[in-house]
Parts: structure tokens; sequence; C-alpha cells
């Protein structure tokens, strides 16, 4: 007999912002659930799948309960430059942070795989792909 996969649940819009995570409730609004993810950490790189959200920040990789809000893992991220923006690259069973310069990778658990550090090659926004799955750099701006 074959089954239909079921939905995924859709029922939360997760936001993030001054280190904080929140879980809306799409039909009115109301906080779910909340939790502070690291104080000061301004910029959030957000993945959200069936049902674990991971939050990126410039020094943590957080593995959250889509549901319910609870940590399932912080990881320390590994490398050097912890003061840049994280960009985050999931594909197959790995994902991949870059920042200023430099390449981490890590398991779908969390678990370190390798850090390429481009020894010389200097600082920067980066970008990251594979064939249909590319993510691009930020720009820093001006004013």
């Amino acid at each position: 007999m074959h089954r239909e996969a079921p939905e995924t649940n859709r029922d939360l819009l997760i936001t993030v912002f001054g280190g904080k995570m929140f879980a809306l409730e799409r039909a009115n609004g109301a906080v779910r659930w909340h939790l502070v993810l690291e104080n000061n950490a301004f910029v959030i790189d957000l993945h959200i799948g069936a049902t674990v959200v991971l939050a990126v920040t410039i020094s943590l990789l957080v593995f959250i309960d889509y549901a319910t809000g609870s940590v399932h893992r912080k990881v320390k991220q590994a490398g050097e430059y912890r003061a840049a923006r994280p960009q985050v690259l999931i594909d197959g069973q790995h994902l991949f942070v870059a920042r200023n310069g430099e390449v981490v990778c890590y398991t779908l658990g969390g678990d370190h795989v390798w850090t390429q550090p481009f020894t010389g090659q200097g600082y920067g926004e980066v970008a990251l792909g594979f064939p249909g799955n590319v993510r691009q750099a930020d720009d820093r701006g001006s004013r």
C-alpha cells in the first residue's frame, strides 16, 4: 500500500534578530516559543528543515527543534575569523560555513570535518556553490 508523505508542518514562522529566535504562530502571530541564541549576535544565517532549525551566528551553530524550540545541540564554530557574517550552504550530508575568506565543513549533525583557511590569500566575503546549489556572498555596502 502506498501512503502519501505527510506534509511538512508550516504552522510556525521562525524569525531571528538581536541574537534571539522567535517562533510565531502563522494564524495569529502569537509567540509559541523563543530563545536566546547568542548575546549580541546581530547577524544570523537561518535554515529551516522539516523538523530542525539551524541558526548560524558568527561563533555558533545551533540546532533547534522546529515545533518546541528545544535546543538539540550548540557547536562552537571552528576556524579563526569569528568577526565576519556567516554564509551557509547545505548540500547532501554536509553544511559549509564561510566567513571572511575561510570555509569550514561540518556534518549535518554539527561535527567538524575540515577547515580551509586559504592561507596567504587575503580576506573577504565568500560565495559557495555546487551545481544547482549556490550561495552568493553578501556585499558589505557603503554609505
